[in-house]
């Protein structure tokens, strides 16, 4: 792009009025020139923050520089450190309150920016714990999508108060499982105290997408905790089936002999389209009810599959009156279906 060009560009943001918008014109263009790998992006962010000194309210102005320092990051990192730092210094002259939003939009500022270390020394600053505990989780995250396992666990180790003292060490335990180090993550693990049963809950509902990273953390798990963690792994995958979990859903039900467990996994089963393997399971249930909801999930399953015989041969083993009743009538109500398509079929 000719540079006469850019200067008349420059020229027409010049016209705004609204000295906020001006700077914020300018720094955007800054971004784009820096990204057509021309030097006069340097001319733009020079007169952005040169804009933004225009404005006299310290709050305004500070609320504009941290935009800017977004932007200017995009480019230059060391740059966008000073304006953050001049920011700061404008801080001391605000009301808490203020001071400390503030501080908040610094810290997600340099986050952003995957200056991590300035956002620490910026949330340190905050005087409120239950504000600067909060804004320190998403740090501890950064360091950790950076590989810098130490300084999440310094930051980790200042958070003594729940729930954040929880939520850090389960950032840590998940990296850990995700590295493979199973057994560093059951030595952070075995520290959680308080809702183990919400934090397990959690961390299965973060990890679902993957399989082998579940498998791994139900390994931590005690025998006490493994039936409420199953069942939360399966009441997930019931609503929304994953074939890849069918290996961990048999060893649970191998594992785990709550027979309110083993329906679900019946149920889970039959929905991944793995009946024979659900009536096995089925077929292992002692109680009444709950065999015959297990075999009623699995009836269900073959009737969606319009196969009546295997259908009505699995009703049999329901032994409750209300579900085997309920089944008898979603089987005729199929048979008159499949009946009128036949002969809907033979007409044509």
């Amino acid at each position: 792009m000719k540079e006469s060009t850019i200067n008349d560009i420059f020229d027409l943001v010049g016209i705004i009025a609204d000295p906020k918008i001006r700077a914020l014109t300018y720094a955007n263009i800054g971004v784009e020139l820096f990204h057509m790998g021309n030097n006069k992006y340097r001319d733009a962010f020079r007169r952005a923050l040169e804009t933004a000194e225009e404005i006299e309210d310290v709050v305004e102005l500070a609320f504009l520089l941290i935009q800017i320092a977004t932007y200017l990051g995009e480019t230059n990192r060391a740059a966008a450190v000073r304006v953050l730092n001049r920011v700061l210094e404008l801080t001391e002259r605000m009301p808490s309150k203020i001071r400390n939003r503030a501080l908040e939009k610094m810290i997600e500022a340099a986050s952003k920016l995957k200056l991590y270390d300035l956002a620490v020394s910026y949330a340190m600053k905050i005087k409120d714990g239950r504000v600067r505990n909060s804004m320190l989780i998403p740090i501890i995250r950064g360091y950790l999508s950076e590989g810098q396992l130490a300084k999440a666990i310094k930051i980790s180790k200042d958070l003594l108060e729940e729930p954040w003292s929880s939520i850090a060490k389960s950032e840590i335990i998940k990296y850990y499982i995700k590295s493979g180090e199973v057994m560093n993550a059951l030595d952070i693990f075995n520290t959680v105290e308080g809702n183990r049963e919400k934090f397990i809950s959690e961390i299965i509902e973060e990890l679902i997408e993957s399989p082998e990273y579940v498998s791994k953390f139900f390994e931590l798990l005690k025998d006490e905790e493994l039936a409420s963690a199953a069942k939360k792994l399966l009441d997930i995958l019931i609503k929304s089936p994953k074939r890849e979990y069918i290996e961990l859903a048999e060893k649970i039900a191998e594992k785990i002999p709550d027979e309110s467990v083993q329906v679900k996994v019946v149920a889970f089963l039959t929905r991944a389209g793995e009946k024979e393997r659900a009536l096995k399971h089925a077929n292992k249930i002692q109680d009444g009810y709950l065999r015959s909801l297990a075999f009623g999930e699995v009836a269900l399953g073959y009737l969606k599959e319009d196969d009546l015989d295997k259908a009505i041969e699995t009703v049999k083993n329901v032994r409750d009156l209300k579900w085997n009743s309920r089944l008898l009538a979603e089987i005729l109500i199929k048979v008159l279906r499949l009946a009128a398509k036949e002969e809907s079929e033979q007409g044509h």
